[in-house]
């Protein structure tokens, strides 16, 4: 288990080859032990189906459980990860560029919204579609090698799932003002220690309290508790994963010991 760890940098950080010819990948994810477990953030938009299994899926601050049929999605930098609660658990990926998606004008539909609103407001599949969104993954799937394809299933999947979705009122976020704050989740996920609020606001050019302001209107907490939380899950994710001491991934993670990171743990209900 240390050694699966440290291949994986204790987080699956994801390296995606996309351009604008080639927007969207499409991965294909199989488990078969329920001990699989991960935590990520990266800077490309993220839709999931859940063809067979059963999973949780994890973010700062809201968990869902999902069922085959079922969809996830993950905006731009959102920290995010799953349990597994049934194999084996077999998921089909898209990894999108969030600017293909902001620029397009492919569909009448807001499909940019459902990536940036909170995911307690995000699209959900009716049960009646469930099996239809399973044979569109199948399909997307066998076409994955074609980058035509990807964008189509891409579209359709979207299409589908918002069809009946109205975005929620007050959600008038700015894809062009997200891009803004990139450099200071960037410094969160490449740095595992304490960044200051200063410090974030410096590496996007900007003055404390248009960062600060920025931030809280996109990200819909503070910078200190975003990057705070980050570390919690990622600490979480690295005990999970490895055989190292509560002492040495308390370190790792930029808190002072394996005290101060079982305080932030322990009201979460992890060990």
């Amino acid at each position: 288990m240390a050694d699966k760890m440290k291949n994986q940098s204790d987080l699956k950080r994801f390296n995606f080859d996309l351009s604008t010819l080639n927007p969207i990948e499409i991965l294909y994810n199989s488990h078969k032990d329920l001990d699989d477990y991960w935590f990520d953030m990266h800077y490309e938009f993220e839709a999931g189906i859940l063809i067979s299994g059963k999973m949780k899926r994890e973010y700062l601050d809201h968990e869902v459980i999902l069922n085959p049929g079922e969809v996830w999605l993950c905006g731009m930098w959102e920290p995010h990860g799953f349990e597994l609660l049934e194999t084996p658990c077999v998921a089909v990926v898209f990894v999108i560029d969030p600017g293909f998606v902001a620029e397009s004008t492919l569909l009448s539909r807001n499909i940019l919204a459902p990536f940036q609103v909170h995911p307690v407001n995000r699209p959900k599949v009716n049960i009646d579609k469930r099996e239809e969104i399973i044979q569109l993954s199948k399909r997307a799937l066998e076409e994955r090698d074609d980058p035509d394809w990807r964008k189509i299933y891409f579209f359709q999947l979207m299409l589908t799932l918002c069809e009946n979705w109205q975005v929620p009122e007050g959600n008038h976020k700015s894809f062009e003002l997200q891009n803004s704050i990139q450099q200071a989740l960037r410094l969160v996920f490449s740095e595992r220690r304490l960044i200051t609020t200063g410090e974030a606001a410096s590496v996007c050019h900007m003055s404390e309290t248009s960062f600060r302001n920025a931030f809280s209107n996109l990200m819909d907490c503070t910078f200190s508790e975003y990057a705070l939380k980050y570390r919690i899950r990622g600490a979480i994710a690295h005990l999970k994963n490895s055989n190292e001491t509560q002492e040495t991934v308390a370190m790792s993670w930029g808190f002072t010991d394996a005290s101060h990171l079982h305080k932030y743990i322990k009201p979460e209900g992890k060990e």
